[in-house]
């Protein structure tokens, strides 16, 4: 992950002495009855970028950590309820890290000394589904880009999705209701 060009131009961006931390977050519905397959979440996990990939995976070293249980809505509400829910949970959840972004945290590091970190998020992995709740796209549309679904087999470069004024617009839908 530290070799991509974002990880490198943030850091230039940060106060001399100061550590970039790349948080990478994970979600992915799990079914939580075997026996009647009516019971399922979503779990959020979080790592960050500054760990290897091997100990990001290892079991053992806690390098990824449950920060929340999504819980499924209730049958009866509509698509556009769902996904307000789910990003308002979502945002529920990375609160904590709103102040420092801004200002940073200080952290003891492997050298002994304090540094300055600031954290970022670098990543969101999530299957489909997960990217439609969380970009709130219609399922079956692309979340990156503005293709039709129709268009998609022989589409070309396309332009990026707004995610900020998605979620403007889906606010204002749910608003309506």
């Amino acid at each position: 992950m530290w070799t991509a060009d974002w990880w490198w131009k943030t850091q230039e961006s940060l106060p001399d002495g100061s550590a970039v931390v790349p948080v990478i977050l994970g979600s992915d519905k799990t079914m939580l009855s075997t026996l009647s397959g009516d019971k399922s979440a979503w779990p959020v996990y979080l790592s960050i970028g500054n760990l290897s990939k091997a100990k990001r995976r290892s079991v053992k070293s806690n390098g990824l950590i449950l920060i929340g249980l999504l819980s499924r809505c209730p049958n009866g509400p509509n698509t556009h309820t769902i996904k307000i829910a789910y990003q308002e949970s979502m945002a529920t959840m990375l609160r904590p890290l709103e102040e420092s972004v801004k200002s940073g945290i200080k952290v003891l590091c492997a050298d002994c000394h304090t540094h300055h970190a600031y954290p970022r998020i670098a990543s969101f992995l999530a299957d489909y589904p997960e990217q439609c709740n969380l970009t709130g796209v219609k399922y079956g549309w692309c979340p990156r880009c503005e293709i039709d679904p129709d268009d998609m087999p022989g589409f070309s470069r396309r332009p990026r999705r707004c995610h900020p004024q998605r979620y403007e617009d889906i606010k204002g839908i749910g608003a309506d209701r």
